[in-house]
């Protein structure tokens, strides 16, 4: 067992609560930005799963897999269909969560910066699928492959890594001004 793959594993609570607390920080520090803040609000929910079903779902075994990259297909389907999640949830009439919603919904524009998340998320899919798969081959035959299980936890950290990167520099192009409506008016009139 490697050194990585221990601190990966001892810290790995440890690594989800502290980007659960940067994404409260960002939802806070991308308020004039309904769109950032959306997204932002999404990933924390998904977060706020992941820490509650990450032990659970350790000990089901090849469910853990699929569990896992449900989530993550769940989450890239809540930022490419925001506008639609979004006035659906204005039209709940839910006090400020329709309002928030109603604003994103009318704001709505899909970054790079979320493309990029969408593209790590799907990675993160298919590497669990991959993993899911090679258990399968493990279990049903004698074939015992562990090429994906040995190196799942040091690429499901590199993806945490990047994400987190990616967060961070939506975060700061929306503090910065750079995804909201007045800013982009003025970026696209002459100077």
């Amino acid at each position: 067992m490697s050194t990585l793959y221990q601190v990966i594993m001892e810290n790995n609570h440890l690594i989800n609560i502290s980007i659960w607390v940067v994404l409260i920080i960002s939802v806070f520090l991308s308020k004039d930005s309904p769109n950032v803040q959306w997204l932002a609000v999404n990933i924390l929910f998904a977060r706020t799963l992941d820490i509650a079903l990450y032990e659970p779902a350790l000990k089901l075994g090849g469910w853990f897999y699929l569990i896992m990259a449900t989530q993550n297909l769940l989450l890239m389907a809540l930022i490419i269909k925001r506008k639609q999640v979004a006035n659906y949830i204005a039209q709940l009439n839910l006090s400020f969560i329709s309002r928030f919603a109603q604003r994103s919904a009318k704001d709505f524009s899909l970054t790079p910066n979320e493309l990029t998340y969408i593209l790590i998320l799907a990675s993160a899919a298919l590497i669990q699928t991959a993993s899911l798969v090679e258990r399968g081959f493990r279990k049903l035959t004698d074939f015992n492959p562990m090429f994906i299980y040995d190196a799942y936890p040091s690429l499901m950290h590199i993806l945490t890594i990047l994400s987190v990167l990616v967060i961070f520099s939506l975060v700061i192009d929306a503090y910065r001004g750079f995804y909201t409506r007045r800013d982009s008016a003025n970026r696209s009139s002459p100077t």
